[in-house]
C-alpha cells in the first residue's frame, strides 16, 4: 500500500503591525477629553462634539465587524471545504484498504483525486489570503479617514476651549474694573460730603463774616481788632473756596470717567 500524501495547507498570519494597528481602531478611548466648560452654555458645545466622535467611533467598529464577519463566513466555508475534503480522502484511504486490486486499478484515479482536491485547498486558501488583504486596505482606507476626523473634532474643541478662556478673562477684567470704579465713586461720594460740609461752614464763616462787618461800623475802637480777624476770615474763606473748588473738579472728572465707562 502506498503511503498517503498529506496536502501542505498554507496557513494565514497577519503581520504585527497589521494587529496593533486593529486593536488601537477597536479601542477609542485613547482619544483625548474635551475640556469642560464653566456654564451651562459652555457645555453644550463639548457635548455635542462628544456625541459626533462617539458616532464616528461606533461606525468605525461596526464596519470592522462587519469586515471581521465576513472573513469569518468566509473561514467556516473553507473549513467546511476542507472538512469535506477530508472525509472525502478518509473513504478514498478505507476503500484502498478494502482490497489490493481496487487498489491497483484505481491508484491512478485517486491520485488524480488527491492532486485536484490540493489544487483546490490552495486555490480556496489563495481566496482567503486576497479577501483578507483587500478587507485589511479598505478597513485601514477608513479607518485612516477616521482618524483625520477625530483630529479635526479634536483641534476644534482646542481652539473653542481657548476662546472660552479668553473670553472668561476679559469677563474677570470687566468684573475687576467695575469693582474698582465702584470703589472709586464710594471715595467721591465721601468727597462730595466732605465738600458740602465746607460749604455749610464756608457759610457760616460768611454769616460770621456780615456780623463782624456790622459790628465793626459802630466799634471804632475796635475796628484794628476786628480789621485782622476780618483778614483772617477772609484768608480761610479763600482757602475753603479753593479746596471746594477743587472737590468740584474731581467730581466733574469721576462724573465724565463713569459716563465713558458706561
Amino acid at each position: 500500500m502506498d503511503k498517503r500524501i498529506e496536502p501542505e495547507l498554507p496557513s494565514i498570519t497577519p503581520d504585527l503591525d497589521q494587529v496593533e494597528t486593529y486593536k488601537q481602531s477597536l479601542n477609542p478611548s485613547n482619544n483625548p477629553p474635551s475640556s469642560s466648560g464653566e456654564g451651562p452654555e459652555q457645555h453644550a458645545t463639548p457635548a455635542k462634539k462628544a456625541g459626533v466622535m462617539s458616532w464616528l467611533g461606533a461606525l468605525s467598529i461596526i464596519a470592522l465587524a462587519a469586515g471581521s464577519y465576513g472573513l469569518y463566513q468566509q473561514n467556516l466555508t473553507t473549513q467546511a471545504q476542507l472538512l469535506e475534503s477530508s472525509k472525502r480522502i478518509a473513504q478514498l484511504e478505507r476503500a484502498l484498504s478494502a482490497t489490493g486490486e481496487e487498489m491497483g486499478e484505481s491508484a491512478g484515479a485517486i491520485q488524480a483525486k488527491l492532486a485536484a482536491l490540493s489544487e483546490r485547498t490552495d486555490e480556496l486558501w489563495s481566496q482567503m489570503d486576497k479577501l483578507w488583504a483587500s478587507a485589511w486596505r479598505r478597513n485601514q482606507s477608513e479607518i485612516k479617514k477616521l482618524k483625520e476626523q477625530t483630529s479635526a473634532l479634536a483641534k476644534s474643541q482646542t481652539d473653542q476651549a481657548n476662546t472660552q478662556s479668553g473670553v472668561a478673562t476679559k469677563v474677570a477684567t470687566l468684573s475687576q474694573s467695575q469693582t474698582d470704579l465702584a470703589f472709586k465713586l464710594s471715595l467721591l461720594e465721601e468727597q462730595q460730603q466732605a465738600a458740602q460740609a465746607l460749604k455749610s461752614q464756608l457759610t457760616s464763616i460768611n454769616t460770621d463774616l456780615d456780623q463782624l462787618k456790622s459790628q465793626s461800623r459802630g466799634r471804632d475802637a475796635k475796628q484794628v481788632e476786628i480789621g485782622g480777624t476780618l483778614a483772617q476770615l477772609e484768608m480761610t474763606q479763600n482757602a475753603l473756596a479753593e479746596q471746594l473748588e477743587r472737590l468740584e473738579t474731581r467730581l466733574a472728572a469721576a462724573a465724565k470717567t463713569q459716563q465713558a465707562v458706561n
